[in-house]
Order: C-alpha cells, then structure tokens, then sequence
C-alpha cells in the first residue's frame, strides 16, 4: 500500500475534497468503509499499477472470490499481474465494480487543450483573458495568471493545467508524425506496387 503522506497527496486530495481511504484486505474495517463510500446503484472502476491488489480488493467488498489473484512474490515481496481485461462485478445488489489490466501511464487523447479548462475550473477566469487566443501562460491582460497570482486559482491546480496542456501537445505532435509515417508507408507501397514489387 501506498502512504499518500509520503507523497504529499494528503494534503492536495483533501483540499479538493476528495476522500483518501487507506485500505487493506486484511483490515475488514477499511473494507467496510471503502463498501461505505459507494453509492448505490453506482458504477466505480478499479485502476492502478499492475499486482497492486485492484483484484484482491473487489473480492473482499463481494465477500467472495470473484476474480482471478495470484499470491505477493516471495523474491519482489510484489504483487503480480492477474487481470488481463475488464471484467464487471455486481456488489450484493448494490453497485458495480470494474476490474481493469493494470497500466503504467494515463493520458488524455485529446487535441485541443482548451477541453481541460471547464473541468479544472479555469474557464469562468479564462473567458476575462484580454486576448481570446491567450495561452494562460505569459500573456499580459491574462486572467488566469492573474487569478493564480491573487490565490484565487489554486497554483497546484493551474500547474496541473499546464502539464496537461503539454502531455497534449506532446500527443498531438506523436499522433501527427505517425499520420506522417503512415502516409510515407502507403507512398512507398503504392510506388512498389506500380513497378510490380511483391510483398
């Protein structure tokens, strides 16, 4: 298990309202809080690094063993990867839970960056920006910045803005040199297949 305190998450978590709830299969009463906090009739999906205990974990809230685990290795004192898709659980009638894969990274696959600014609460500070093409970056006349400066906009929330802002572009840049690629590739196929090059 993780120690969010470690991390410094507890702080930041809790400012924005979100509930930490640390839990272990062999401490029922994390279990019968994290059962707690799921609505009925609510579907809540289990994500996290591979071997971690997602599995483990749906299995102890339905009391019984419902999906695949495999034992902490002896040798990384680690979990090991089970889950190889999603897989839906009914809790007792209440709610469900979905099992996934475990996975190294998110990221957003969207283009325009201007998607991030209602959900993380920017856009009201946005729409007051002097220019309408403003970057929230380092523009003067930009609202945003100056609501960040006045502690208005929470700085951790606009430098996540940010770095969701560059893990876009940074897609964006991936997902157009593959179209690029692509497009090379069929070039040189269809040159091949004018001169009769068998494949």
């Amino acid at each position: 298990m993780i120690d969010l305190q470690l991390y410094g998450w507890n702080e930041v978590l809790l400012k924005h309202q979100m509930p930490i709830l640390k839990t272990s299969i062999h401490q029922p009463v994390s279990i019968q809080r994290l059962r707690e906090c799921i609505a009925r009739n609510e579907t809540v999906v289990f994500i996290g690094s591979s071997g971690v205990g997602k599995s483990s974990l749906i299995n102890r809230l339905c009391n019984k063993s419902v999906l695949s685990t495999s034992e902490i290795s002896s040798s990384t004192q680690k979990g090991r990867h089970t889950s190889t898709r999603r897989e839906m659980v009914l809790l007792d009638d209440w709610g469900v839970l979905i099992d996934t894969p475990g996975f190294r990274e998110f990221g957003l696959a969207i283009h325009n960056s201007d998607l991030l600014l209602e959900p993380m609460k920017i856009s009201d500070f946005a729409k007051e920006c002097r220019f309408s093409n403003c970057s929230h970056t380092v523009e003067a006349g930009c609202a945003v910045l100056e609501a960040v400066n006045k502690g208005l906009l929470d700085k951790e929330v606009y430098n996540s803005y940010l770095k969701l802002r560059r893990e876009i572009s940074h897609y964006s840049a991936s997902e157009h040199e593959k179209r690029k690629k692509d497009k090379n590739l069929s070039k040189m196929v269809d040159e091949a297949k004018k001169y009769g090059t068998k494949f």
